[in-house]
């Protein structure tokens, strides 16, 4: 009976039954070259010279192949383990690069809606009425006119360098994410009020100002931002991201 949580056993393969066998035939040829040593040395003095040097030139061979034979397979099992080490390590970086293609924005490197999706739910599910979080939305400003004018290569190196300056500018453990086009979201833990959630919004305005010079071009980009804190009793994650879209788009709405 197999129970669930006991491991299979690994069928034998034809390379380790080969294996067996050899360390078997190895063992066996130890034994043997133990067993004749003994008797050549032990009972020297009832045999003829003639076939104490046969026995100890076979002694001799026989250790001599069983030398060779080990020494053949140690470097054998040396490769085969050093290809081994080598197929997991690639698969671990398979699996790392399947992590990272599934949680982050292939373009800037941030996290992408997904991973975003995965941590303000969890972080909006805490209930604990002391600690507050923001969540705050960005959009740049007149982004479209750099795709159009300069083109896309210059306008995502644009917003590389915004996603630089953004994850600069939070603190650690907070959650930076790509949402999509020139979308932003941003994921500020025990930010403590509004307060402290508008002063952030202000740093990252302030910070994206800021002017980009890209292949000795300058250019210059602004962005809007609304925010919405939580949790609240009785509001869902939803509706908070709601809330602070809203703020975005009136923030959008007042701008120059």
């Amino acid at each position: 009976m197999q129970f669930e949580n006991t491991p299979e056993p690994s069928p034998t393969t034809p390379r380790r039954r080969v294996i067996d066998a050899i360390l078997l035939i190895a063992a066996l040829l130890a034994a043997a070259l133990v067993a004749l040593e003994i008797d050549l040395f032990v009972n020297t003095e009832q045999r003829s010279g003639e076939e104490v040097r046969f026995e100890t030139n076979e002694a001799l061979l026989l250790g001599m192949l069983l030398s060779v034979g080990l020494l053949i397979f140690s470097i054998r099992r040396f490769n085969e383990q050093k290809r081994e080490l080598k197929l997991r390590i690639e698969a671990e970086i398979r699996a790392r690069k399947a992590l990272e293609l599934a949680l982050l924005d292939p373009l800037t490197g941030l996290a992408n809606r997904r991973h975003f999706d995965e941590i303000f739910n969890a972080a909006a599910a805490r209930r604990t009425p002391a600690i507050k979080h923001a969540l705050l939305l960005l959009d740049l400003n007149d982004f479209k006119g750099i795709n159009d004018t300069y083109g896309h290569p210059i306008g995502d190196q644009v917003l590389r360098i915004v996603s630089d300056r953004l994850k600069a500018e939070v603190k650690a453990g907070d959650l930076v994410s790509r949402l999509g086009g020139d979308e932003f979201a941003i994921v500020a833990l025990e930010i403590g009020g509004l307060a402290q959630a508008e002063a952030l919004s202000t740093r990252l305005r302030d910070v994206i100002a800021q002017p980009i010079s890209i292949e000795s071009q300058i250019h210059h980009i602004s962005a809007s931002i609304g925010f919405a804190i939580f949790p609240n009793e009785g509001i869902a994650a939803s509706e908070v991201f709601h809330q602070a879209d809203a703020a975005l788009y009136a923030a959008k709405a007042m701008k120059p």
